[in-house]
C-alpha cells in the first residue's frame, strides 16, 4: 500500500528531475527540444517554461504525498485519477496563454 502511494510521488520526481537538470544539460532545455520544432519563443521564456514544468512536478509530487497520508484511502485515488489530471490540464491551458502572449509579442517586434 506505501508503494502504490509512493509511486505517483517518485515518478513526478523523477520528471521534475528531468525538466529542472536540462537546464544544465546540453543547449536546450526539455520544453525547448520538445517544443522549438513547433514554436519560436525566446530563450528566457523557454526557461521560465521549463523550470515552471520542473516545480510543477515538485509540487505534484508533495501533494501527492499529503492526501496519501493525510486522507481516506478512497479520497487518494478519486485525488489521484481526477485531481491531478485536472491539475495538470489547468496547468497547461495556463502555459498555452503564457505562450500566446509571447509568440504575439514576438510577432510585432518582428513586423517593426
Amino acid at each position: 500500500e506505501i508503494f502504490i502511494k509512493w509511486k505517483p510521488t517518485v515518478v513526478n520526481w523523477l520528471f521534475a528531475a528531468v525538466f529542472l537538470g536540462s537546464q544544465f544539460i546540453g543547449k536546450k532545455s526539455m520544453v525547448e527540444r520538445m517544443m522549438s520544432h513547433a514554436i519560436d519563443l525566446p530563450a528566457t521564456i523557454w526557461t521560465r517554461l521549463n523550470i515552471s514544468w520542473g516545480v510543477f512536478f515538485l509540487v505534484s509530487g508533495i501533494l501527492n504525498l499529503y492526501v496519501a497520508f493525510n486522507f481516506a484511502e478512497e479520497t487518494w485515488v478519486n485525488f489521484k485519477l481526477f485531481g491531478m489530471l485536472g491539475l495538470t490540464i489547468l496547468f497547461v491551458i495556463l502555459q498555452s496563454f503564457y505562450m500566446a502572449r509571447h509568440i504575439q509579442e514576438q510577432k510585432q517586434e518582428e513586423a517593426q
